[in-house]
């Protein structure tokens, strides 16, 4: 990764003894223009294609909106990364402009990066807290779980959460210098004044907020996941025990076997809906926790040790621990796709049928609601 001007030789000692320079460039090449890249174009590709399903099946369940917005930010997010590595490919011909490009690309895309994955981290937790109230209390909260309840809901956790860190964007200032290494005149990033005046009040806020917001989701998702799973449970328990309980005499003569079969497939689906939806929950709670754990981590850490950050003393070694907090939020990005796909038969039926030939105006279009 190319770096501002401004970081002196000197910044990060400890990380130039773990790692030295050419080891460090390979580095910079394989993760950035090899992996992060490509895990980012896939999820351009992905989230296009979940927008796409959703907006097919025409947003008739709560669901299909939540998982669409969630959608969308996670495109917003694999459009910035491809667009921050866009530095690889202008190196080739340019690298004066690719240097240019990369610190051009640490104000504008690297934030928008991580502020997304907190936006859907949080998005993830209402569609948790929405899954819980539909199994505890389905009757009392299925008038008030719409779609448009649901937009609005999604709506106003995207702005809050967004516009809790937004500040951030305002606090480096992008000037062209002459270089003499390039013979140019190229693009570096600087503390502005607003910067240098805030800087304590701003990092606190900083640093709070991206610890709770993930933090809050976190603990959301499990607990929600907790609730939905014995609820879950008390349900199957309940519907094995009414299976159980022996028929009137008078309905043997009216066909008890037929009864009997129809109440066992029933139990049969139910139970495999049941699994279904616990297992979405728990693949769920795993990329979210891969993801999250880390970046908490990183936050927690930040408010101990001052100097961790960029153009700082530990300038280089906060880009090294970065690009696995990217990597984690790349893949969490590009993976609902086949998520959805292996779990969800209505999401499953409807991509297929994208890429089918319409059989008919009267073909039905399967429902969100298998998800």
């Amino acid at each position: 990764m190319t770096n501002s001007t401004d970081v002196l030789e000197t910044t990060t000692p400890y990380f130039v003894e773990f790692l030295d320079d050419t080891t460090r460039r390979i580095l910079d090449i394989v993760m950035e223009y090899v992996v992060l890249f490509s895990i980012g174009v896939l999820g351009i590709i992905t989230n296009v294609l979940v927008i796409l399903v959703y907006a097919r099946q025409g947003f008739k369940e709560s669901v299909a909106v939540s998982m669409t917005t969630i959608a969308v930010w996670d495109l917003i997010k694999s459009i910035a990364g491809v667009m921050e590595r866009c530095s690889g490919v202008l190196s080739l011909w340019d690298p004066a402009a690719a240097f240019s490009w990369s610190n051009i690309s640490v104000v504008a895309f690297n934030y928008l990066v991580c502020f997304s994955s907190y936006v859907t981290s949080v998005l993830a937790s209402y569609v948790a807290i929405e899954r819980c109230l539909c199994v505890t209390i389905p009757l009392q909260v299925k008038w008030l779980l719409t779609p448009k309840i649901t937009l609005i809901a999604c709506l106003v956790i995207s702005v809050v959460v967004f516009g809790s860190f937004s500040v951030i964007f305002g606090i480096y200032d992008i000037v062209w210098e002459w270089n003499a290494a390039f013979n140019a005149t190229v693009a570096v990033y600087k503390k502005n004044r607003f910067y240098l005046q805030n800087e304590m009040p701003l990092f606190q806020h900083y640093n709070f907020s991206g610890i709770i917001w993930p933090l809050a989701s976190f603990v959301v998702i499990c607990v929600a996941t907790v609730i939905i799973v014995h609820k879950l449970r008390q349900g199957s328990k309940f519907r094995a025990g009414l299976n159980q309980i022996t028929l009137p005499s008078g309905l043997e003569s009216q066909g008890k076997g037929q009864y009997k079969n129809q109440k066992q497939l029933d139990q049969q689906q139910l139970s495999s809906r049941d699994r279904q939806v616990v297992k979405m929950l728990l693949v769920i709670i795993v990329i979210y926790i891969v993801s999250l754990s880390p970046r908490i981590t990183h936050y927690i850490v930040k408010v101990f040790v001052h100097e961790f950050y960029f153009l700082r003393r530990y300038h280089k070694l906060f880009e090294f621990v970065l690009y696995w907090f990217w990597l984690g939020d790349f893949v969490n990005g590009a993976v609902n796709f086949f998520v959805f796909y292996n779990m969800s038969s209505s999401f499953r039926t409807t991509f297929h049928g994208m890429f089918k030939s319409h059989r008919g105006s009267s073909s039905s279009r399967p429902s969100a609601s298998n998800f």
